[in-house]
């Protein structure tokens, strides 16, 4: 046979590299042990927590229980904990629910939370009025920033315990007491989605009326998150008067077990912040040897930065062509907040901070309590792989 007879080889698929996960902030991989116990309570006859019969009274309790852990971990009551379907549920009944009567002002950071952001612009249409307060040039909330902005008549004040884009973690400690003493009036609304188990702060003790938390940012499920509230509050829909009233539905009694479980977990791995710190601080510095020029986005690593975050600005190129790129490479990172992508060139956050879209691509890479040092080491690898030819590309644009 001669090499004209011959069949010609089948093309070999090229093959995919690994994947790189650096999208914790956006959601986290379920915990195995999390993951391992959620299964197995699964396959169990549990009933209707609300069933008088043996299986809704075994539902019963593995939701109340839950519910008595979450307590534990907040530093609150078990009566004050009102499961909801996640952080944003949480964030617009503490906010919508704080008040029957649509008057007065409400004020809130200039880097919230598109949840917060939603809701405010809700009660703005029925009839309060808004006052965004400014932060640093790091996402900041000052007290003097907040005194100048509240008045006798604001009746609800929405701050972070850290800023789900930039990191920039807040001295609650500081502004809490500012708004009790200028705003008496007032119910102040925590969005602690980000930070819980991650700042080590007892959050029922800072003195907030109401906290959101959610379990997929620490390792737990999505669809299933939690207000802990000491102030009544009007449901935004009613139902079958589950939760307190404030939130009619059938309860996941599972799913609310794998939410304390992994919350549980994640404050029992007292070195988790240590390592994730670490981490973070190995992958700015890879990033900072491929890439000079990128610059960090907000507080310096320490004590007023999340652990686990870093954002970068890389010029020379747009946001979007770079977090495509990053992705067809194997890497899950973000522009920024997930629920804000594709709606804008530049985040509202990174507006309040006096960034352009104009300075370059800004990138959000987020280690989780699973990360390891190979994986951040490969992806500052592949991000630099990923810019240069994209700059290149629009360097004559």
């Amino acid at each position: 046979m001669n090499a004209a007879d011959a069949s010609p080889s089948p093309a070999v698929a090229p093959t995919p590299p690994l994947p790189i996960y650096l999208d914790n902030g956006g959601t986290t991989a379920l915990d195995p042990e999390v993951h391992a116990g959620l299964c197995a309570r699964l396959a169990l006859p549990l009933g209707n927590p609300n069933a008088a019969h043996g299986a809704g009274r075994a539902a019963r309790e593995m939701l109340e229980t839950a519910r008595s852990d979450l307590a534990t971990l907040l530093g609150g009551k078990p009566e004050e904990v009102v499961f909801t379907s996640g952080g944003t549920e949480s964030i617009t009944l503490a906010l919508l629910g704080c008040t029957p009567v649509r008057a007065g002002r409400v004020a809130l950071s200039a880097v919230e939370h598109s949840a917060t952001r939603t809701a405010a612009e809700r009660l703005a249409a029925q009839g309060m009025v808004v006052d965004v307060v400014p932060v640093t040039p790091t996402g900041r909330v000052t007290p003097e920033a907040l005194a100048a902005t509240l008045r006798p008549d604001t009746r609800i004040v929405s701050l972070m315990l850290a800023q789900n884009e930039i990191g920039t973690i807040s001295d609650l400690a500081s502004l809490i007491p500012v708004a009790r003493r200028l705003s008496p009036r007032a119910r102040i609304v925590v969005d602690a989605v980000q930070g819980f188990t991650k700042v080590p702060v007892r959050l029922a003790a800072l003195g907030a009326d109401c906290v959101a938390i959610t379990a997929h940012k620490l390792h737990g499920p999505v669809g299933i998150g939690a207000l802990w509230t000491r102030v009544p509050l009007t449901p935004l829909f009613k139902g079958g008067g589950q939760e307190r009233g404030l939130r009619g539905g059938t309860q996941p009694a599972v799913l609310a077990w794998a939410f304390a479980e992994a919350a549980r977990r994640a404050f029992a791995d007292v070195d988790a912040s240590a390592r994730m710190a670490a981490l973070r601080n190995r992958l700015i510095e890879e990033v900072r040897c491929h890439l000079p020029d990128a610059t960090l986005t907000g507080e310096p690593p320490g004590p007023t930065r999340l652990p686990n975050n870093a954002h970068f600005c890389i010029p020379g190129l747009p946001s979007e062509p770079l977090i495509n790129a990053l992705a067809a490479a194997g890497v899950a990172a973000s522009a920024g907040a997930a629920c804000s992508t594709g709606k804008a060139r530049i985040s509202p956050t990174l507006q309040a901070l006096g960034r352009r879209a104009e300075d370059g691509a800004f990138v959000r890479l987020t280690v989780g309590r699973f990360t390891t040092e190979a994986c951040v080491v490969e992806g500052a690898a592949r991000l630099a792989a990923c810019v240069e030819p994209l700059r290149r590309a629009y360097a004559g644009r």
